[in-house]
């Protein structure tokens, strides 16, 4: 019994630190400045919800298609998930403009209205504060694993 406990614990300990692993990092929009050779650097939002730049909030369809394609917390997945973005002709928006023209003119990959980015604020919290970076909670799959460890423990079944 004490194994399995141990076991579960492992695997829940494990969920909080993997779903921690897709944070935002300070460092992409100006990998993604510098890959596609823009003008300006990307604003956060064009990959996380909201301003919010959380693990969970790598959500935009652009972000997902980078995703898809390999983008993770290493610093050289930026440029290779772009590379296949680019290979792939992804239009995460469905206007017709690939995401990676849609960057290039300054325009939002995730939005089919083509809103300019170029020089977009992010979204501040409080009196003009900065969205938070780094680690966040423990995302969606440690909240999971928290659950139905404490769902079997009352159970009885640990």
């Amino acid at each position: 019994m004490n194994r399995q406990r141990f076991t579960v614990a492992l695997i829940g300990l494990a969920s909080f630190g993997w779903s921690a692993l897709a944070h935002a990092k300070d460092e992409f929009p100006g990998q993604i400045q510098r890959n596609l050779s823009l003008t300006y650097e990307p604003p956060c939002s064009v990959c996380h919800s909201k301003g919010n730049v959380g693990s969970a909030t790598p959500i935009t369809p652009f972000a997902l298609s980078l995703r898809s394609r390999g983008l993770s917390g290493d610093n050289n997945s930026v440029s290779t998930s772009l590379t296949k973005l680019k290979a792939d002709n992804v239009d995460s928006d469905g206007d017709g403009v690939t995401d990676i023209d849609e960057l290039t003119a300054g325009t939002d990959p995730n939005s089919s209205a083509n809103s300019s980015i170029n020089g977009d604020q992010e979204a501040g919290y409080g009196c003009g504060g900065k969205a938070p970076t780094g680690h966040s909670g423990p995302g969606v799959a440690g909240v999971l694993a928290l659950g139905w460890f404490l769902l079997r423990r009352r159970r009885g079944q640990l």
